[in-house]
């Protein structure tokens, strides 16, 4: 095992080792408590700590950036977050099987 080294975990690799969001984000969105602006805050910083926040926006439809190989995991990963911390009516309101997270986003705010 002398000079193994193991790389450190890039953000987005410790965001695929949380069991359950809601360990985090102890209040899920709700029409009737009226909590969008604590729920969206705290749910971006969550989002900004694991490097994919960018999937709140939409993209730029005039990227020459290269295409990111695992962009449609990770949007996929914060779309789940979304659904796992939002009030079952909702979920409802905002589910389709085609939407990007951005997409979702949008809808809730």
């Amino acid at each position: 095992m002398t000079g193994d080294i193991v790389p450190p975990k890039q953000p987005i690799d410790k965001a695929y080792s949380i069991a359950s969001i809601k360990a985090c984000i102890l209040s899920p969105l709700d029409l009737d408590k009226l909590n969008y602006n604590s729920w969206s805050n705290l749910f971006k910083r969550f989002c900004k700590t694991y490097d994919v926040h960018h999937h709140l926006e939409a993209p730029a439809s005039t990227s020459t950036a290269q295409p990111d190989p695992l962009h449609d995991t990770n949007d996929s990963l914060v779309f789940m977050w979304m659904y796992s911390t939002i009030s079952p009516k909702l979920v409802e309101m905002v589910i389709d099987d085609s939407t990007m997270a951005h997409e979702v986003w949008k809808k809730l705010k």
